[in-house]
């Protein structure tokens, strides 16, 4: 996820300054997480508050990334992004979500 957050943030129009800081902060925040996660399995912690909290970051993220998508198709976003590669992207949160149990009919 914090990979998707990057490249999406790098193709958004400069003038785009607050999504691509939204972007931004989501990269950070779950690599953040990717770090506590080596840590406790390093460690053999219990790993049930990072998963937890990915599960939330992660429904955040596939929110940004439907809202994005539907700016995309409705213009509203100056991007090199086509509406096809943000569908992609949303339907990859969406599949994560699921990976963690929590599916999405």
């Amino acid at each position: 996820m914090a990979e998707h957050a990057k490249f999406i943030a790098g193709l958004l129009d400069p003038s785009e300054e607050a999504l691509i800081e939204t972007a931004r902060m989501f990269g950070r925040e779950f690599d953040e997480l990717t770090a506590m996660a080596r840590q406790a399995t390093m460690h053999t912690l219990d790993i049930s508050s990072v998963t937890a909290e990915s599960r939330e970051k992660t429904a955040r993220l596939r929110d940004f990334k439907e809202a994005g998508t539907k700016g995309l198709l409705e213009c509203r976003i100056q991007s090199i992004i086509i509406p096809l590669l943000g569908d992609h992207v949303l339907r990859e949160a969406n599949h994560f979500l699921c990976i963690m149990g929590i599916c999405q009919n």
